[in-house]
């Protein structure tokens, strides 16, 4: 990596980078730390030393291991401090002339912190602004339609801030909108891959880095898929064991343990909302349910599967009941886990006589053997009764209707 000027006299580099420039000045970082505990005298002692470099009409280079997060972080310090901007504009600069979408918020907090600085921490519990990853997707478009009375809501597009990218860019729209709370659902578009899991996982923890640097409250949606090892029917509470099959189920299992490392260890606030399989107008989800419709609508044969263990069945969750779990959640400020669902399971074949009924199909349903055991969990959602004062309401047949007309 060459040097990366950020003004004409000031630029960021690995500190491999500038062994055969003879016309600048250094200024190594290296003995600062990548994460927290830097002090704050070295820091300044850094900045003061780019400054009275500038200040001399000095060609100056900040340099770290990798010219990333250390050397930035204290660049942004030296512009903040010597061109008298804010901090804010000396970062967004350094991104903008960089191309570094990511640089860690522990050292760049810790600069601000340097100057004197504080990131806006929420002052209160009212929970007034709501920022929605996700939130033109299927679940957002919903859930920005039921808060949108009560709460001032940020949701921004993939395009506008893709939290997979790092989380400097979510981090300054926290603080720019005095974020009260974060609902992530932004997902990977293919979520059920290999390669999802990492994606999955990496965003996460770009959002958790923000709530914990600004002390705000994060929402997550989890699923009914971290019991779906288990064969047979089960009714799953909070306290039931995990037990994920494949690669969903796993990628949620990974990102409930980082949530619960992460409100053991660094006091991360989190509500993990566990969902059954959810379904509604608006969405191609569960699959199996549209390829019903539209064989029924063509009276051609419907094909169900019966497993060594007999048929499979769901515990099929509205999106209205779902987002009124979510709004909830919001507005009781609930910190823990909760299973949600209806605690009812239907089997795919009772499903697919509903609609083939309902369409008034001459529709067979037939059956194919599947030579393995599945799982059928029923989601006990006696807790989220308890602590949001929530329960289901849409009925199966109505809901499934409203899929139809």
């Amino acid at each position: 990596m060459s040097i990366r000027w950020i003004t004409p006299f000031l630029g960021t580099a690995s500190a491999t980078a500038v062994h055969d420039f003879t016309d600048i000045h250094i200024v190594d970082v290296r003995d600062l730390v990548d994460k927290a505990g830097n002090n704050n005298e070295a820091i300044r002692g850094k900045i003061r030393q780019g400054v009275e470099l500038l200040t001399q009409g000095k060609k100056t280079v900040v340099v770290c291991d990798y010219g990333i997060s250390r050397s930035n972080a204290i660049a942004i310090g030296i512009i903040a401090s010597f061109e008298k901007a804010t901090f804010d504009t000396a970062l967004r600069q350094v991104m903008e002339v960089t191309g570094e979408d990511q640089i860690k918020l522990e050292p760049l907090n810790a600069v601000r912190e340097a100057l004197g600085l504080k990131a806006k921490i929420r002052q209160s519990n009212n929970h007034n602004s709501v920022l929605i990853t996700g939130g033109g997707g299927f679940l957002g478009r919903y859930l920005r339609a039921s808060i949108g009375n009560e709460f001032r809501i940020v949701a921004p597009n993939r395009e506008q801030l893709d939290v997979g990218l790092g989380n400097t860019q979510l981090d300054l729209l926290a603080n720019d909108e005095y974020i009260d709370y974060i609902v992530h659902l932004a997902n990977p578009r293919v979520y059920t891959s290999n390669v999802a899991m990492g994606q999955t996982l990496t965003m996460l923890r770009n959002v958790i880095d923000v709530c914990l640097a600004r002390d705000i409250p994060l929402v997550y949606l989890s699923s009914w898929e971290i019991y779906s090892g288990y064969a047979g029917t089960l009714r799953a509470d909070e306290a039931t064991p995990a037990l994920p099959r494949g690669p969903y189920g796993e990628t949620k299992y990974l990102v409930e343990l980082l949530i619960e490392h992460c409100r053991r260890t660094m006091g991360l606030q989190c509500a993990l909302l566990r969902s059954s399989p959810v379904y509604g107008r608006g969405s191609d989800k569960p699959k199996f349910i549209y390829n019903f419709i539209e064989k029924a609508r063509r009276s051609q044969s419907i094909v169900t599967h019966r497993y060594r263990n007999g048929e499979p069945a769901l515990d099929l969750l509205h999106v209205d009941d779902l987002v009124s779990a979510l709004t909830a959640t919001l507005r009781s400020g609930f910190i823990g886990t909760l299973n949600l669902g209806t605690g009812a399971l239907t089997s795919t074949r009772q499903i697919a006589e509903i609609l083939r009924d309902r369409v008034d199909s001459t529709s067979h349903i037939e059956q194919i053997l599947i030579d393995t055991d599945v799982a059928s969990i029923a989601m006990n959602w006696q807790r989220a009764r308890d602590e949001l004062n929530w329960s289901p309401s849409v009925p199966l047949d109505m809901g499934l209707e409203g899929l139809l007309f």
